[in-house]
């Protein structure tokens, strides 16, 4: 019969771990050196640093480049059921700023995607969403002229896009379609999240309808694929 064997490794992960809960680390708290941990624990640095790979692929941590180990911060929870992007526990620090808006012609790209005539005009509106500490998302969104004429730079930076449809302009979103990939950071995205070139990231797109089924917006955003989760919500 064959025994389950907890390698050394994986015993120190736990034992990480439950110093963390014990001493009561936060999220962005900075963990001790590998040096540090191997003296405290009384083992050799390469079972620390199998350990802390270990909480890292659990998302137990984080590692930043030249600085060290430090406890990782709350994922945010996307419910798919939800238009709007937020935190279940974290939304009073969530905040958004507005970073570009200009009208365009569909290109074959977004035409092809919100199946509308190649040159249809939209409205690009690009949003930067920061937990406080640092930036998390851009979300690109994509609206028809039809759908708000009017709109402006000004009142695209007083509220998220789709606020601004379903309050301004009086449209219920009934439904959508959402997908869910991965892509790498390409020069700019890295340099506005500042993370490193090919870094994952999340890629997370959808379109969304009203209730004649007529096409209200189309989104785009590129995500730090430590910081979300998606759930999906059970209707009772």
């Amino acid at each position: 019969m064959k025994k389950n064997l907890l390698t050394l490794d994986v015993a120190l992960s736990k034992e990480i771990k439950y110093m963390l809960k014990e001493e009561h680390y936060l999220p962005g708290d900075k963990l001790p050196s590998e040096r540090k941990l191997a003296e405290l624990f009384h083992v050799q640095r390469l079972t620390v640093r199998g350990a802390l790979n270990l909480l890292l692929q659990d998302k137990t941590i984080i590692s930043k480049p030249r600085s060290g180990y430090y406890v990782a911060p709350k994922r945010i929870l996307q419910s798919i059921r939800n238009f709007s992007l937020h935190s279940e526990e974290d939304s009073g620090q969530l905040t958004y700023e507005l970073y570009d808006f200009k009208k365009i012609e569909a290109d074959n790209y977004l035409a092809s995607e919100m199946l509308l005539p190649e040159k249809s005009k939209i409205y690009k509106i690009v949003w930067l969403y920061s937990d406080g500490t640092q930036l998390i998302c851009i979300n690109t969104t994509y609206i028809p002229e039809y759908i708000y004429p009017d709109l402006t730079q000004q009142i695209a930076a007083s509220a998220p896009a789709i606020d601004l449809i379903t309050n301004n302009c009086q449209i219920t979103l009934a439904k959508s379609n959402q997908k869910v990939t991965l892509l790498y950071a390409d020069t700019k995205t890295a340099q506005i999240l500042n993370i490193p070139v090919d870094s994952p990231l999340m890629k997370y797109k959808g379109l969304m309808y009203d209730k004649q089924g007529h096409l209200a917006v189309f989104f785009e955003n590129n995500m730090l694929i430590d910081r979300f989760g998606f759930i999906r919500e059970v209707v009772l």
